[in-house]
């Protein structure tokens, strides 16, 4: 099976546009790969491109959202590659691409501009993760010997990539409750087994105020954080995996985990400034 060809500029310059991830000229070459132009994919029915998104990634592809330019094939692919979290993209293309090198009729014959489509595909799907804007690693550490602690962190990334903060918020909320506690620690205080994440924050949050380790203007921001990770409680406790309960729409959980990795980044920029701390504020400034 052919389609027009169109040969890859072996220089290989930036992928993605400034407004779309894929312009036209490299569109182009993006149907060329998957053989989606006039709303065919590969080789798939409409069920079956259904069925292979759902076995390999629990997406439903023909949802609304990922029709922006239309619902066939060929656009409700393209639409998923321009909106959807482009970690999550870059994981479905690679996959993708090995689908289609296992079918007969769809490698280039020609040997070296298959290997340019390769380069080309390689290049975009690093462009896609490089353009996430999921603040993981710099809002998760391995910042102590728990041997859960990495397989945490790796759960919690696995589903935020693949778009489902309601089933990661059970995680996020165990990840924050282990970091704070381990925080305090180091501060030589004890927390108790059962103190909630708001109560072990808002501890952790007077640490940090009775160090002098923010300023006054900085300690409004800690208290709308102590907050969040009660709302982030409130949320674990009755709107996740946690317990049997409903789970909290996707919109809202996408919103608190974005609340809390901007929260954890500031946290750990802090600790990371805690060496040389500014001057200690007038301890009448309540937290």
């Amino acid at each position: 099976m052919t389609q027009p060809s169109q040969d890859l500029d072996s220089s290989l310059p930036r992928i993605i546009g400034r407004t779309r991830r894929l312009p036209s000229q490299q569109r182009a070459v993006f149907d060329q790969i998957f053989h989606s132009g006039g709303g065919y994919v590969l080789d798939f029915s409409d069920r079956t491109m259904a069925e292979w998104f759902e076995e390999n990634f629990d997406i439903q592809i023909f949802q609304e959202r990922f029709q922006v330019e239309g619902a066939s094939k060929g656009k409700t692919l393209s639409g998923f590659v321009e909106v959807a979290e482009p970690r999550l993209v870059a994981q479905v293309l690679r996959v993708l691409w090995a689908y289609r090198c296992s079918l007969d009729g769809y490698v280039d014959a020609d040997a070296a501009k298959e290997e340019r489509l390769k380069a080309w595909l390689e290049q975009f799907t690093s462009e896609l993760e490089n353009a996430s804007s999921l603040n993981l690693d710099d809002a998760f550490k391995d910042f102590s010997r728990d041997t859960t602690l990495p397989k945490l962190r790796a759960s919690i990334a696995a589903d935020l990539v693949a778009e489902k903060p309601d089933v990661a918020l059970d995680r996020v909320h165990t990840y924050c409750v282990k970091r704070f506690r381990d925080l305090l620690a180091s501060r030589n205080q004890a927390v108790g087994a059962k103190t909630p994440l708001d109560a072990i924050f808002g501890a952790y949050g007077k640490a940090l105020r009775d160090e002098g380790a923010v300023s006054e203007f900085a300690l409004p921001t800690l208290r709308v954080q102590h907050k969040l990770f009660n709302s982030l409680n409130q949320a674990r406790n009755k709107r996740s995996f946690a317990h049997d309960n409903e789970l909290l729409e996707v919109s809202e959980a996408q919103f608190i985990i974005d609340c809390v990795l901007a929260s954890l980044a500031f946290i750990e920029r802090i600790e990371a400034s805690r060496q040389t701390p500014p001057a200690a504020l007038d301890d009448e400034i309540p937290f």
